[in-house]
């Protein structure tokens, strides 16, 4: 059996939840293995060195050797890892692969492995790097690619996912540029349409050839992008907190141009430079303040875990591209993009946030709300929840039920107006 054992957090620090058991076998061969346990609302991520019947000590710049020694049972392999300090000390590191236990491991290590509230890390390689991911669930599990908003990573889900059916394999996928994933080559730039142009690499790489998407904001425009040019390996569509793209009017395309190419030549100045350091509170508080109070600082630990790096003066900076932020080069119109939006043919859940974004005339948003009830081929849903643009970070359970029912492959087809 796994126990799963509370340890009491010093200093006011929530509570770090260990799994553990005893290694049976004599074999003395090390390994270096990793897992990952956390609660309804604390995020751990523990990395152990494990020996065959022997204690294996917590890697921690914050817990006290008291904490050790503990056993654990486990067979994932190939990770990057998250050192934390209540996800306070935030360097990556890989760790060797795991090469499995001999005979006679103790009962309850599958447990462990196909537990929902576990997950894994994944690299998956391509040409200029990798494309980083955290996976919950079993490959036999139907299937989600999960696909974060604008400079956010892979963690934004990590308070919504262990609340879904268990029976889903979730790949939350940090975009080329995010979190623990590949920045782009020096002097390339970014285009939405690079991540949809990877999720076809994401699905060759696991052999789907029919998957679920879950989307919040970015990852919604891209899914839904995905999904009018690729509608046959789409099973299921879940946006949250957005509707479509932002569109720009024709006569405005030319400026927003220029503007780009400008920011593109400043921003590429900016990155000959060291990215400023700041202390571990001041980069929560800068990342509450940039998301304009859709995040609290509880969110922002989460994000900063994947979206921060130990600087060398012993402060943090924000990790991903800072290319980023350089506006979308060439833009299309709201009737370019509604010709996009009317080959969206699957089920589609809609999820918009009452205290969510507003970045288009309402007019237009309705409008797009009608092409998606109309083309649905296997059910429009559309649910208006309590809560802000990231509502699926801050307040998961508000969502929870809604996103997993439509999910699950006994969903009905009904339509949720609220």
């Amino acid at each position: 059996m796994v126990n799963w054992v509370s340890s009491s957090a010093i200093g006011g620090l929530k509570r770090l939840l260990i799994g553990a058991t005893l290694l049976r076998g004599k074999s003395s061969r090390r390994q270096s293995s990793v897992y990952y346990s956390r609660d309804s609302r604390d995020i751990w991520q523990v990395t152990i060195n494990t020996t065959r019947r022997h204690p294996v000590s917590l890697v921690s710049s914050f817990w006290k050797p008291a904490v050790a020694p503990f056993y654990v049972l486990n067979r994932l392999s190939s990770f990057t890892f998250c050192k934390s300090k209540m996800v306070n000390s935030v360097e990556a590191a890989s760790v060797a692969e795991s090469n499995g236990y001999d005979n006679g491991h103790s009962a309850g290590q599958e447990d462990l492995v196909d537990s929902p509230t576990l997950f894994k890390e994944i690299q998956i390689p391509l040409s200029w790097g990798h494309l980083a991911a955290k996976v919950w669930g079993t490959p036999n599990d139907h299937p989600i690619l999960a696909l974060h908003g604008w400079q956010d990573n892979a963690g934004t889900f990590d308070k919504l996912i262990p609340l879904l059916p268990s029976d889903l394999y979730v790949v939350c996928l940090d975009f080329c540029g995010h979190g623990l994933s590949s920045h782009y080559p020096k002097g390339m730039m970014y285009h939405y349409w690079d991540h949809i142009a990877h999720i076809r690499l994401v699905a060759e790489y696991f052999g789907w050839s029919r998957f679920s998407i879950l989307g919040h904001s970015l990852g919604g425009i891209v899914g839904s992008m995905f999904t009018a040019i690729s509608p046959s390996m789409v099973e299921k569509l879940v946006m949250i907190d957005i509707v479509k793209p932002i569109s720009t009017p024709a006569r405005f395309q030319p400026d927003k141009s220029a503007k780009a190419i400008e920011s593109y030549i400043q921003v590429l100045k900016k990155l000959e430079q060291c990215p400023p350091s700041y202390t571990y509170e001041a980069a929560r508080e800068r990342l509450v303040q940039a998301n304009n109070g859709s995040i609290d600082a509880e969110a922002a630990e989460v994000l900063m875990c994947r979206g921060t790096k130990r600087h060398e003066d012993g402060g943090y900076y924000y990790s991903r591209d800072l290319r980023h932020v350089i506006p979308t080069v060439a833009s299309y119109t709201a009737e370019q993009h509604a010709e996009y939006a009317k080959r969206v043919h699957c089920p589609l859940l809609l999820i918009t946030a009452k205290g969510g974004l507003i970045y288009e005339d309402r007019s237009v948003i309705e409008d797009f709300i009608k092409i998606y009830r109309d083309v649905s081929k296997g059910g429009f849903q559309h649910a208006h929840v309590d809560g802000t643009h990231h509502v699926h970070l801050v307040n998961p359970e508000n969502i929870a039920s809604i996103v997993g029912k439509f999910l699950s492959h006994d969903a009905q087809k009904s339509t949720l107006e609220n």
